[in-house]
């Protein structure tokens, strides 16, 4: 593996990402996984299994990073004391 980075969302959920040549397919231009690792009481879990992950085009990885940092930037502009019930921030 080239590339791995993991966030650690809360306790039980974390989102990785990552590259490995491995992962490429003839035919398939998909090689950025990104997977999504859920632990904790089946009850409370929102994904059927352990994790799921799929790949992503480069193309596709960096609209993602675009979108995601986009939103950040939003979110810094508005004050949490001033938080509507519906917001939307054009892009």
């Amino acid at each position: 593996m080239i590339y791995q980075m993991i966030i650690q969302v809360d306790e039980t959920f974390s989102i990785e990402v990552s590259f490995d040549p491995a992962d490429r397919e003839e035919g398939y231009l998909d090689d950025i996984r990104f997977r999504l690792i859920e632990s904790g009481p089946k009850e409370t879990k929102i994904l059927k299994a352990d994790s799921t992950s799929f790949l992503l085009t480069v193309e596709q990885a960096e609209k993602l990073a675009v979108c995601l940092k986009q939103a950040a930037t939003a979110s810094k502009k508005v004050p949490r004391s001033n938080v509507p019930k519906t917001f939307r921030v054009p892009f």
